[in-house]
């Protein structure tokens, strides 16, 4: 998929609330493979498949991922598109507008593996797949089930050994009063304690 010539743009969307190692990892590892070339981090106003609402402010989510990107090397950017917009945020709204942004980039939605059965229930998967093609990251040697997606879903793989790092067990694990942990880089810890953010 990935070319290595500045054409291929990895998109991470997410809440990112807050966002956790395992989330550059994964974006480290997608650039790192030749999935792709660049990545556009995509922070959610509101993910439509996520039932509760987010935790901490647009600001806030922001702030932490442009200090966890601080050292990160791979070419990269952030985009506000869907915080800017406000409401529910559709992937096939922020895939036309990355899309009319780079018309000479083939647009990547980037996926771990526990989103492989979700996607064909994503907001009008259809049209989007005519926009992105998506990769997931799994171990080598994992074997995924995809007969379930429709055929016009365009999906590979490449590899990455997920990290047991979760946004809801962070903020749980903050809110007994659990401090260093592994799964947080240092400086986002500590910007959420300074703004007392998840009930700290």
């Amino acid at each position: 998929m990935g070319t290595a010539n500045g054409q291929t743009l990895g998109v991470m969307g997410g809440s990112f609330d807050p966002v956790h190692l395992g989330h550059i990892m994964l974006a480290r590892a997608a650039v790192e493979t030749g999935t792709v070339d660049k990545i556009v981090f995509v922070p959610a106003f509101q993910a439509p498949l996520r039932d509760a609402p987010v935790r901490s402010s647009a600001r806030n989510r922001l702030d932490m991922l442009s200090i966890a990107l601080r050292n990160f090397t791979p070419p990269h950017s952030i985009s506000t598109f869907e915080i800017t917009r406000g409401g529910t945020s559709y992937a096939i709204d922020t895939a036309k507008h990355l899309a009319a942004e780079n018309p000479q980039k083939d647009i990547i939605w980037i996926v771990g593996a526990d989103h492989i059965a979700k996607l064909p229930k994503w907001h009008k998967i259809e049209k989007l797949s005519k926009i992105v093609s998506f990769a997931c990251a799994t171990r080598e040697g994992f074997d995924a089930d995809i007969s379930h997606l429709p055929s016009f879903v365009k999906l590979e793989f490449f590899d990455f050994a997920p990290v047991p790092h979760s946004s809801t067990e962070i903020r749980n694990a903050l809110a007994r009063g659990e401090r260093h942990l592994n799964m947080l880089d240092p400086e986002v810890e500590n910007y959420i304690l300074k703004n007392k953010l998840y009930n700290t």
